[in-house]
């Protein structure tokens, strides 16, 4: 027995495993988290770029939409806000969409039969201005003869101006 006793403690003795205190890992884990904020925050802009992003791919979308149900007016596509639930489920769709990204879709028409023009547009996330403490609510507006253009007033009537 003495032997087997001095063959587990040849060479160097056992030495002792030390490891993290809960102080060592809390401190640690404050600075996770101080770190992950900073960065989070950071990515505020970001994150609505993104959102503007897909607002205007689904604007976009609506008028393509709009192009498909052209047959001389644009009679079938519906005007938005509607005051009832939107028939068209692509449409409805799409304006969801677009809902959940943070804008707005809004679709005026020059007449409620034989309409031959619209407009649409949507708001943007993102705020424009070169002075921060009065910046200004960004559109992204469509017009049916294709004018595309980014304003900061929420377009009247059928033009985006």
């Amino acid at each position: 027995m003495h032997s087997a006793h001095i063959k587990f403690f040849r060479g160097k003795a056992p030495s002792k495993v030390r490891g993290f205190t809960l102080i060592e890992m809390l401190v640690v884990v404050a600075i996770i988290g101080i770190l992950s904020s900073v960065i989070l925050t950071a990515l505020g802009p970001a994150r609505d770029k993104a959102k503007d992003a897909r607002i205007i791919e689904q604007v976009n979308q609506v008028r393509s939409l709009a192009e498909t149900m052209y047959n001389g007016t644009y009679d079938a596509l519906e005007e938005l806000p509607a005051i009832g639930d939107i028939n068209n489920s692509n449409l409805k769709a799409l304006a969801d969409d677009i809902t959940l990204q943070g804008g707005n879709l809004v679709i005026r028409k020059n007449a409620d039969t034989g309409a031959t023009a619209y407009i649409m547009y949507s708001q943007l996330n993102q705020k424009v201005g070169q002075d921060p403490k009065n910046l200004q609510t960004q559109y992204y507006c469509l017009e049916s003869g294709g004018k595309s253009a980014f304003l900061t007033q929420e377009p009247q009537g059928i033009l985006c101006q």
